[in-house]
């Protein structure tokens, strides 16, 4: 097999050092996974520090590793000779009594003293050294006030004598985030990006970790995506694991022909899907823990009751990415509307009818300094990987923040950037598709909702005529399990608007009530249930229902009632001053 490249990444921390750029460099993202590599016939997967430190700097004479964890150490990643020499040139340099600090302060400045003896010596100054340092955010954090140890790392990076020898700095954290922005910022650091593995990387690590899924490495390479390779490893050892426990049901079954013995070590594998999935979801999670949720779609667009125009836009633009026509989708969706209306399940139900996976991003912020930046900029990586997925933001007037938004020292003016940058980037049109749900769409900044960006603005309403309320009632005894017979359902013409969480409200009193009369579900039972439901109205709920009609992209997403009132000379302007009214009640404290 031909010998695989190296990553992107470290061909370009190459091509950079050697042109003279820079000499020191920030490595960020998935700094903590595996490399996978080729020695000669052996393929080795190893931490970050270990592949640059053997495969990179594998020519240097002095290769130094800090971690707050472990101090500072001559590092030779498991070669013993080449131990030895660093460790007596150091010991030669700093002294043989000398003992290596494990505080950071400390080990900066004997770094110092050693960079310093290095060019002073003649002999010393061709000497070719790498200084790699894990977990830099510890060192210097984002909170701290410029101090010691960002003075030190910016004097070793604009040293113009420093960029003339051959002395290289590698700073390795997860987010830049949470690096102090006054060193991410320095015209004189180069930062490196490293992405999680791409499908080629996986198939390589598949077929040379595990041989007996050597023929199925591209498929699995494939749903694999979003993975650490370290998650994969996880992942493959798992599914090894089940094959050899089916060979093994196998053999206690009874005897193995000599085509059973063939085919025993990927065994299950028509299952293999179904359990990679379950494996996946869990893996990823671990993988952001508390900052995502997968969920598996159960239901496709078939089993949303009303909404016909949304229903139908959603319908088409789901046969097009089915189609691999992804220029032609929109970059996003906002799903609007009064509480109740199905948002999320419309928004699942379009992920099953593409058949992609599904994403609910939870609560990201948090109260440390650079860690909500960096909980966010984990999320767009994994998303990123993963298309074509779809991405749901619920509450997304309360989670996405704001350009101008203040007091709390710019977070979440960041945090709209990150995602307002992710979200107009049409190089994953069709493959990261956004839905943001909110009933208050007028909170939402407007940068977020222009086109480009989250393009089709849907608002949905509650079923008004008669048979839409008998739909939403078949639609949502389906959802409950609940046996309804359509022949016993009573007459809807005398009954309000009704949310789809109200009409399961309703459905859910008829169970219980028939449960302990002792009754089938019937008309009368639905009656009686309707006639002393109540269901929560008020000024915010008809604000709620103005911003949707408001935000309406398409006058084809209006109920035709509605739509002919709202197309009346003067209609929107009239709406757009409730709207106001209320907007300012609200904000007065009165509504």
């Amino acid at each position: 097999m031909e010998e695989p490249q190296w990553p992107e990444w470290v061909a370009k921390l190459r091509r950079t050092y050697l042109a003279g750029g820079a000499s020191m460099f920030i490595l960020h993202g998935n700094v903590a996974d595996v490399v996978g590599s080729r020695d000669g016939e052996q393929y080795l997967i190893e931490p970050v520090s270990d592949f640059l430190t053997r495969r990179l700097f594998g020519q240097y004479d002095l290769v130094l590793h800090y971690d707050i964890g472990r101090g500072l150490r001559a590092f030779s990643a498991g070669d013993p000779k080449r131990l030895t020499r660093m460790n007596a040139l150091l010991a030669r340099l700093v002294g043989e009594q000398a003992e290596l600090p494990r505080d950071p302060t400390q080990c900066l400045r004997l770094l110092d003293r050693v960079i310093s003896l290095l060019l002073v010596s003649e002999e010393d100054r061709v000497r070719k050294t790498a200084v790699l340092f894990d977990y830099a955010d510890f060192i210097c954090p984002a909170e701290d006030r410029p101090g010691e140890h960002l003075a030190a790392l910016l004097n070793w990076a604009r040293s113009p004598v420093v960029r003339r020898v051959n002395l290289v700095f590698i700073l390795l954290t997860e987010s830049l985030a949470r690096l102090h922005p006054i060193l991410v910022q320095s015209g004189y650091t180069e930062e490196i990006f490293v992405p999680l593995p791409g499908q080629a990387e996986r198939q390589t690590f598949i077929a040379q970790r595990f041989p007996g899924y050597r023929e199925d490495a591209e498929r699995l390479a494939v749903l694999s995506a979003g993975l650490t390779l370290a998650n994969l490893d996880n992942m493959m050892r798992l599914l090894t694991g089940d094959a050899q426990s089916v060979a093994g049901q196998a053999k206690v079954a009874g005897p193995e022909t000599k085509d059973d013995a063939a085919t025993e070590e990927p065994a299950a594998r028509t299952d293999t899907d179904v359990r990679l999935v379950e494996i996946k979801k869990g893996l990823m999670e671990a993988q952001c823990p508390g900052l995502i949720e997968f969920v598996e779609p159960k239901y496709d667009l078939s089993a949303v009751a009303g909404h016909a125009a949304a229903k139908d836009r959603l319908t088409n633009d789901a046969r097009l990415i089915r189609r691999g026509l992804l220029d032609a989708v929109p970059m996003g969706y906002l799903l609007c509307g009064p509480v109740g209306v199905g948002k999320t399940f419309l928004a699942l139900c379009y992920a099953g009818a593409v058949g992609i996976p599904c994403v609910t991003i939870r609560n990201f912020r948090s109260k440390y300094v650079g860690e909500t930046e960096a909980n966010l900029e984990r999320i767009l990586t994994v998303v990123r990987e993963l298309g074509p997925v779809a991405v749901i933001v619920d509450e997304a007037d309360a989670t996405l923040g704001n350009r101008g938004a203040s007091g709390d020292s710019g977070t979440s003016a960041r945090v709209f950037a990150q995602l307002a940058s992710q979200m107009g980037n049409t190089q994953y049109r069709g493959k990261v598709i956004w839905f943001l749900l909110t009933c208050r769409p007028d909170l939402l900044p407007i940068d977020l909702k222009r086109q480009g960006r989250c393009e089709e603005h849907i608002p949905l309403f509650y079923p008004e005529t008669p048979d839409e309320i008998r739909e939403m009632f078949l639609a949502m005894s389906r959802k409950a399990k609940l046996a309804l017979d359509p022949n016993a359902l009573p007459d809807f013409r005398n009954v309000p608007p009704l949310s789809g969480a109200d009409i399961e409200g309703v459905l859910m009193r008829v169970r219980r009530e028939s449960l302990l009369q002792n009754q089938p579900v019937g008309a009368a039972l639905i009656e009686d249930a309707l006639k002393h439901f109540r269901s929560a109205r008020g000024p915010a709920h008809t604000l709620q229902w103005l911003a949707a009609i408001m935000e309406c992209s398409d006058l084809r997403y209006l109920p035709e009632t509605l739509r002919r009132d709202v197309e009346k000379p003067g209609a929107y302007e009239k709406l757009s001053q409730r709207l106001r009214e209320l907007q300012l009640q609200e904000e007065s404290g009165v509504l």
